[in-house]
């Protein structure tokens, strides 16, 4: 699964460069570096997150340019996706974690077929790590 993302991130880095796309905030932002600060675990924990949002909120989508962007400059520094699969098991728990806390700070069942727009405003007002790869729509 953690080699498949990479191939993944590679391929969409790849395809924004061809396209010229761009990330919804700039790498300088708040929520951005809180992203790019994040250990390995919670990194994956935190987008993987970002991306059930997004498939379960109209409001948002999946900044996957910003993923792609923030990974490469982790990979600069040896904890982007390079890195991710001498810790698989670690980000396995992490991402356990994550959904479990999201979850409950939320009042959310991630399991259900809840509507997670209002934990995502609520990411968003709070300027979280997480708020960094959802784009309101």
């Amino acid at each position: 699964m953690i080699l498949r993302a990479g191939m993944v991130a590679a391929a969409l880095a790849l395809s924004a460069c061809a396209m010229g796309l761009q990330a919804a905030r700039p790498f300088d932002d708040q929520a951005v570096q809180k992203l790019y600060n994040l250990t390995t675990p919670e990194y994956y924990a935190t987008t993987g997150l970002g991306s059930l949002i997004a498939q379960k909120c109209a409001r948002y989508t999946y900044d996957s340019v910003l993923d792609v962007q923030v990974n490469e400059k982790r990979n600069e520094v040896g904890r982007g996706s390079l890195s991710a699969m001498a810790l698989r098991d670690a980000i396995d728990l992490e991402t356990d974690v994550t959904k479990r806390s999201f979850a409950a700070k939320h009042g959310v069942d991630m399991d259900a077929a809840d509507d997670l727009c209002a934990a995502a405003d609520g990411e968003m007002l709070e300027g979280s790590a997480l708020s960094a790869v959802l784009i309101p729509v």
